[in-house]
């Protein structure tokens, strides 16, 4: 048996599963919505990976996989899917294409002054003295060499950027002109107008853009985050930003979301805020049904399906 905790597929995402596997999804809009006569038989989970916990986890005892809507997976209850020989598999790398151009839309903005045109426009006045820039020869840094980090390196590289990626390891990633390891890029920070957090959250980076890593950064700079909000120190960045001391941020992802209504960030005006949609287009479970099917044909065929199944997450190491 095949359940979603989500109400999100839709009849033309059940029309793709039935066609491929003649299956159907009994969908749910939480997972404490699944009736213990489901629960009883259900064999596959498809959620985004927030609603599963160790304590509900008991209630499934034929569950044999979780397909995963996010590439994110802080919060699976790790042991629990381990000692139960449970396959997780992720949506890692769908987000590459929505979020690379949210990121490149982004830097457009603050280059084409847009917000600017859309208040002149309201007050109907013709303005030509203030002159735009360009994307051309800008440099970008981004923290992240990964599926998301290259798209964003190819769409800036396509404007004429000067593209450096940042890694653990300072490994080469093309096409990124250079790779920097992490101690390198806070070093060097402060020479990139625009700087791209891709990262996710791992004990290596939770809290690494500091205050003093901030402070590091050019006063013309652009800060944008995709990645995860506990990343960032949030009253640090709100500091910056309301004495100026950077250009602005383009900001998908917070430390508490939904972002609190009366919470600074809100009211500055050289913040861009979307609610965590950076990812998400009418596309996004398109895609993830693609890889779910083609990771249900490996679940059903192969004698070891996790070495056949697209993302699939070693749960020992988190990833």
């Amino acid at each position: 048996m095949i359940v979603s905790t989500t109400d999100e597929i839709l009849d033309h995402h059940q029309d793709m599963v039935k066609k491929k596997i003649n299956k159907e999804i009994l969908t749910y809009p939480h997972i404490d919505d699944i009736p213990e006569e489901i629960a009883k038989d259900l064999e596959i989970l498809i959620t985004y990976g927030n609603d599963l916990t160790d304590e509900n986890i008991t209630r499934y005892p034929k569950l044999k996989w979780v397909q995963m809507l996010s590439a994110g997976l802080e919060d699976l209850p790790f042991t629990a899917l381990r000692e139960k020989g449970i396959l997780v598999t992720s949506a890692k790398g769908i987000h590459a294409i929505p979020m690379s151009e949210y990121v490149i839309g982004g830097m457009l903005h603050f280059e084409k002054h847009f917000d600017r045109y859309l208040r002149l426009q309201a007050k109907q006045e013709w303005e030509r003295e203030t002159l735009v820039g360009e994307l051309y020869r800008q440099s970008v840094l981004v923290y992240g060499t990964g599926a998301i980090g290259v798209r964003i390196a190819e769409k800036a590289e396509f404007f004429g950027m000067k593209v450096h990626g940042v890694n653990t390891s300072g490994r080469p990633v093309e096409p990124f002109d250079d790779v920097l390891t992490l101690k390198e890029a806070e070093e060097r920070v402060h020479e990139y107008a625009y700087v791209v957090i891709v990262l996710p959250s791992t004990k290596e980076t939770k809290g690494l853009f500091s205050r003093g890593y901030l402070n590091r950064l050019n006063e013309e700079a652009v800060l944008i985050n995709v990645g995860r909000g506990d990343l960032i120190d949030e009253e640090a960045l709100i500091d910056l930003l309301s004495e100026k001391r950077i250009k602005g941020a383009i900001l998908d992802v917070f430390q508490t979301e939904p972002l609190p209504k009366g919470h600074p960030l809100w009211t500055l005006e050289n913040v861009i805020i979307t609610p965590h949609m950076s990812a998400k287009s009418h596309r996004y479970l398109e895609r993830c049904m693609e890889i779910f099917l083609a990771n249900y044909k490996a679940y059903k065929t192969k004698p070891a399906p996790m070495e056949e199944m697209v993302n699939a997450v070693d749960l020992s190491r988190h990833y």
